[in-house]
């Protein structure tokens, strides 16, 4: 079951058209696209500068043939979740409409939705099908793990007993 799954063919998309400001230069972080810094940017790098341009595109755009849309643009994080799990399939993990989905989870997840946190990294998990190394992006968004949690109760509890 596994060798049909990582000998899936990778897809090239045609690139998505260039969102731009007033002034026409691209929109977007640096190098990035807005719509890919779910991908791109660990949990930490997110500053309100970054959260308003997503905010702004989330608001301009709507994907073709995705239920919930408005709900999750509402605030409805479990909407988002649904929109993301809908959009699961490794088949569509490199396109424009799966960039967007993850977007409104990705605001979701910097709004504090432990859930939309969770999908996000599993999500970013998944592309290591495609060859990426998303190792230190899922482990951010995902947050300590309970050894480490464990780990650093142990090592509090043996200072405050020295």
């Amino acid at each position: 079951m596994a060798v049909p799954v990582l000998n899936f063919p990778r897809r090239q998309m045609p690139r998505p058209p260039v969102v731009s400001d007033e002034a026409g230069s691209d929109a977007g972080i640096g190098h990035v696209p807005i719509w890919q810094l779910w991908r791109s940017l660990p949990a930490h790098a997110f500053g309100f500068p970054e959260q308003a341009e997503l905010k702004e595109l989330l608001g301009r755009v709507r994907p073709l043939r995705v239920e919930h849309w408005d709900a999750a643009l509402a605030g409805d994080a479990a909407a988002s979740v649904a929109l993301a799990l809908r959009m699961s399939g490794i088949d569509v993990l490199d396109t424009t409409r799966h960039d967007l989905v993850m977007s409104m989870v990705l605001f979701h997840a910097l709004a504090g939705s432990a859930a939309a946190r969770t999908v996000l990294a599993f999500t970013l998990d998944r592309r290591r099908y495609l060859g990426e190394n998303v190792d230190p992006l899922a482990r951010s968004w995902r947050g300590p793990s309970r050894t480490e949690i464990r780990r650093a109760s142990v090592q509090a509890l043996m200072e405050a007993l020295s």
